[in-house]
């Protein structure tokens, strides 16, 4: 038996670590649908494989005096036909694997937890899974073309942490919108919808924009009519999650990345989306630059380095950090989520039919990937009727769009 290794939690782990009971999980779940049946003892074959290039996924979760931190295992994950709800819990107790591999008829599903890795260290481990079972199934010599992080145990967050006393400047958001709808009881609702990129992507040209600016434009005014006049005063305010890897050189498959937002005010009910799309590519330019994404970090590991957070017990911090994100929970109306473009190889690529996200939510959000012409949006809502969803769609059925959803509502 080899020798085992333990792994320090990075900044984002450690939050999701404290926070990580049976009601606040950060979950993401990578699909592929193939063009034939999944061979079970083959994919477990590709996630023996995929698992030596990754060896800091095949973990536990232990409770230290001031930290948790990541117990290597020495167990083998078994791969299981999926008999689990979609983005369901992963971490139960501290013997629990922080992932999960499984597959339905033609789909492999991958689902990974936030105290782990983000959503490109997830995307990376999700395509060595697919191309290693690909490579098997149907007997083919290439390689994986992948941006493989070959660092396991850098915290890129410590690494680039810079101490300065400049601070983004926080806008007031008492009189932020907030979706009242009628919540599922003990139940998420998950949409996955395909569009054409092309088409999309002729929209954005016309409203000479980004993908991203698009989807969020689309969002606030589908938001629109949903609010009375008195909610037409609130600010809506998006999450978007940036991969810092872009702007600061990281191989870490662990967390790296920050949170900016974009928030908008409506002048009117007769803003109209032309105008909201102007502002929120203003916003996610002025937003999404070295500089501000490094303010955001530095704040977020000067709360980790403070010697009182350093050296407080950790059932306080489990106390504190559920109650931060009780308080943060309450102060955005949807996250979007954008993790660009999927590529495989091209010999992998000919057997894959399309690739989603998915991910688990205590309100709603959008996840974004696409593959060669298919744009997936996955959509997680916690509510049983969400009219902005609704709206949403509904924009692209407007302009003849085709759009293929597929609905799971899952306990």
């Amino acid at each position: 038996m080899k020798n085992k290794k333990w792994y320090k939690l990075d900044n984002v782990g450690k939050f999701y670590s404290s926070i990580a009971d049976k009601n606040a999980q950060g979950v993401f779940r990578f699909s592929a649908s193939l063009k034939d049946d999944i061979d079970e003892a083959l994919l477990q074959q590709a996630l023996d494989e995929t698992i030596i290039t990754f060896p800091n996924f095949n973990v536990n979760l232990k409770k230290g005096i001031f930290w948790y931190y990541l117990d290597e295992t020495n167990k083998k994950y078994k791969v299981t036909k999926e008999n689990m709800p979609i983005c369901f819990k992963l971490y139960k107790s501290s013997n629990d694997f922080l992932y999960r591999v499984s597959y339905y008829k033609k789909r492999i599903n991958f689902e990974a937890c936030h105290i782990i890795t983000d959503g490109r260290g997830s995307v990376e481990f999700f395509k060595h899974l697919v191309s290693n079972y690909i490579k098997l199934k149907y007997k083919i010599n290439t390689t994986i073309l992948s941006n493989s992080f070959i660092e396991k145990e850098e915290d890129s967050f410590l690494k680039y942490y810079k101490k300065n006393k400049e601070k983004n400047k926080i806008k007031n958001f008492s009189k932020m919108y907030s979706y009242k709808g009628k919540k599922l009881k003990n139940k998420t609702r998950y949409l996955e919808a395909h569009l054409p990129l092309n088409k999309i992507l002729e929209i954005t040209k016309n409203y000479n924009t980004t993908l991203s600016a698009l989807i969020i434009g689309i969002l606030i005014y589908s938001i629109k009519d949903t609010m009375s006049e008195t909610d037409l005063k609130k600010y809506i305010k998006i999450d978007v999650p940036v991969d810092l890897r872009q702007y600061f050189k990281s191989s870490s498959s662990k967390n790296y990345f920050g949170l900016t937002s974009i928030t908008y005010k409506f002048n009117s009910r007769n803003d109209t989306l032309d105008e909201i799309i102007k502002k929120v590519s203003e916003e996610l330019k002025n937003n999404i630059t070295k500089e501000k994404l490094s303010i955001r970090v530095n704040q977020m590991v000067a709360f980790e380095k403070n010697i009182f957070c350093r050296f407080t017990p950790i059932f306080i911090k489990n106390i504190v950090l559920k109650t931060i994100d009780l308080f943060t929970s309450k102060m955005n109306t949807s996250c979007v989520s954008n993790l660009g473009i999927i590529s495989f190889n091209k010999e992998i690529e000919t057997y894959i039919e399309n690739v989603n996200i998915l991910t688990s939510t205590n309100g709603f959000q959008f996840s974004l990937c696409s593959f060669k012409n298919d744009l997936s949006i996955g959509i997680s809502s916690k509510y049983k009727y969400n009219e902005i969803i609704k709206n949403f769609c509904n924009y692209f059925s407007n302009q003849n769009i085709d759009m293929l959803i597929n609905v799971s509502e899952v306990d």
